[in-house]
C-alpha cells in the first residue's frame, strides 16, 4: 500500500468556518440533504462527491442544461459544489467513520506483469471497490495508487454511520473483486470510527482543491489496513462498539502499529 497518510500531508488542511462545516458534515444541512436525494434518483455515475449530482447518462444531461456540471478545475465536484468549497475553505473536527482498502501484494505482481496489465487490474478494483463504497453511501475521500479511502461523515451519511462503515468493510473484505482476465485481486481493510479533522485541502498553489479527513484517528486507520491479510478486514473495537456489534473475542488482535506508543485492538472479519 501507498503510505497515503504521507501522502497526504503534501496537502495543506484549512481552518475557519467551523459552525458551516460542522452543520454540512456532522449534523447535515437540510438543503444539500434534500439535494443529494433527488439527485441520487437521477443517472448516472460518476457523480458529484458533495451534492450527488450526476454527470453522465441523461441525469448528466438534465443537469448540464440548468448549467450544473462537472468543474473543469476538479472533476471530483460539480461546479455549484466546488464554488461552494472554494467559497468557504475552512473544516472542522468530528466523529466520523473510516475505511481503508488496497490490495495485497501489489509490487510483487508489478514486477511479474506488464504495465497495461497493472493498469487494467488497478482499475478493476477501483471500479468495483467505489460502487461497493458509494452503495453504503460512503464519500470517496481520495485515491492513492492502489488503495482507495473512503470517510462516512454523520451528515453526509446519517447517523448509522458506523454500521455503514462496518457493513462496507465486511463487503470489501468477503467481495471476490476480480481483474480482466478473470482473476481474484487479494485486498486487505482498515476501519474506525472517531474524532477528525475533515476539511478543505489545498494544493498547487490553490488551483486544486478537495474534501480531506486528518488526524490521529485517520492514521490508525491507515495502520490497520496495513496489517490485514488478503480477504481479511480488521476493524478497531471503536467501530465495533459504536455500531451495536459483539465484540468477537476469537477474531482479537492486538495491535503494533507505526505512529501508537501502545497496543491497538482490534477484530478480523
Amino acid at each position: 500500500m501507498n503510505d497515503s497518510t504521507d501522502t497526504q500531508a503534501q496537502f495543506e488542511p484549512k481552518t475557519g468556518n467551523e459552525a458551516l462545516w460542522k452543520q454540512v458534515f456532522a449534523v447535515g444541512a437540510p438543503d444539500l440533504q434534500k439535494m443529494q436525494r433527488l439527485n441520487k434518483l437521477l443517472p448516472s455515475d460518476p457523480r458529484c462527491k458533495l451534492c450527488n449530482a450526476p454527470f453522465a447518462g441523461i441525469g448528466g444531461l438534465y443537469m448540464r442544461l440548468r448549467g450544473k456540471g462537472r468543474n473543469n478545475r476538479n472533476p471530483n465536484f460539480c461546479n455549484a459544489c466546488d464554488a461552494f468549497i472554494e467559497a468557504n475553505p475552512g473544516g472542522a473536527e468530528i466523529d466520523l467513520s473510516m475505511l481503508f482498502v488496497d490490495i495485497r501484494g501489489s509490487t510483487d505482481y508489478a514486477d511479474h506483469a506488464n504495465p497495461l496489465d497493472v493498469s487494467q487490474r488497478i482499475n478493476a478494483f477501483l471500479d468495483t471497490a467505489t460502487k461497493i463504497i458509494n452503495d453504503n453511501n460512503g464519500f470517496i475521500n481520495a485515491f492513492y495508487g492502489d488503495c482507495v479511502v473512503a470517510a462516512w461523515p454523520p451528515g453526509f451519511s446519517g447517523a448509522a454511520h458506523p454500521d455503514l462503515c462496518l457493513a462496507t468493510a465486511k463487503q470489501l473484505a468477503r467481495h471476490s473483486i476480480t481483474d480482466h482476465e478473470g482473476k481474484i485481486i487479494p485486498v486487505g481493510v482498515g476501519a474506525h470510527t472517531g474524532s477528525m479533522y475533515i476539511s478543505v485541502v489545498s494544493a498547487a498553489k490553490g488551483t486544486f482543491r478537495d474534501v480531506s479527513v486528518f488526524g490521529a484517528n485517520v492514521n490508525l486507520t491507515a495502520r490497520l489496513a496495513s496489517k490485514a491479510d488478503a480477504a481479511e478486514a480488521l476493524v478497531s473495537e471503536e467501530l465495533l462498539n459504536a455500531a451495536g456489534h459483539e465484540l468477537p473475542i476469537e477474531n482479537k488482535r492486538e495491535l503494533t502499529l507505526k505512529g501508537f506508543d501502545k497496543p491497538v485492538t482490534a477484530y478480523s472479519i
